[in-house]
């Protein structure tokens, strides 16, 4: 059975594999400045970031206490598969199976072909954060302080559980090709990371003047090349 949209853009996707992670790699310092810049700035004014620290020490805590011990989370795997299923029907493929276990991980099932956007996924995108964010924009009724803090908890979860997914016998790190993976990996989660640390100082704008940071870095970068 043929699934022409779907294999379409799994097509497009696969011409644009190789094209995408030496883009991220050229724009991988430029993002590092930015982020850097970022911490700097949140440096300067902390306590803007005083509730999402909270959130994001409290959480690091009980994992250094108690979680990382576990031998298997069974919430770690549960988004891990949704983030797979989230971008797959994000690139169109209908999702027709999701699994997840307490101990045997779990699986998504798609029609399709699939990408590698879908496969690696879990592996740069914070979900529960990026669910988070807008819910609590329109649930005004939370105190922006709560709201943060749990953001903040919910930070340290994703990068506790990635540090836990990401070794080199994971299947789908081999699927992509560890050079892939090495290349477009480090930006994906700086881009995607600082966001989460620049809503936290400041918001939605301050998403936006973390995008213009790693843009403006980007163009010194091409002046400094002497491509511009």
């Amino acid at each position: 059975m043929r699934h022409p949209i779907s294999d379409r853009i799994d097509t497009v996707f696969s011409w644009l594999k190789w094209p995408v992670a030496i883009a991220f790699t050229v724009i991988l310092a430029p993002t590092t400045l930015a982020c850097l810049e970022l911490l700097l700035s949140c440096s300067r004014a902390p306590q803007l970031m005083l509730p999402f620290l909270g959130g994001a020490g409290l959480y690091l805590l009980v994992w250094l206490w108690v979680i990382r011990r576990w031998r298997t989370t069974f919430l770690s795997t549960v988004e891990h598969e949704f983030t797979h299923a989230l971008f797959a029907i994000l690139t169109l493929h209908r999702v027709v199976e999701l699994k997840a276990t307490w101990s045997r991980g779990g699986h998504v099932r798609i029609i399709g072909q699939g990408n590698w956007l879908i496969t690696v996924a879990p592996y740069f995108f914070p979900t529960v954060c990026f669910i988070l964010i807008p819910v609590f924009q329109l649930l005004t009724f939370v105190p922006p302080n709560i709201a943060d803090a749990i953001v903040g908890a919910a930070f340290v979860y994703h990068i506790t559980s990635t540090m836990r997914e990401t070794h080199g016998e994971q299947t789908d790190l081999k699927l992509v090709g560890y050079l892939f993976s090495t290349m477009f990996l480090p930006t994906a989660n700086l881009v995607c990371h600082g966001a989460v640390l620049a809503f936290a100082y400041g918001g939605i704008s301050g998403i936006q003047r973390f995008q213009v940071s790693i843009t403006s870095h980007f163009q010194d970068l091409v002046r400094l090349v002497g491509l511009s």
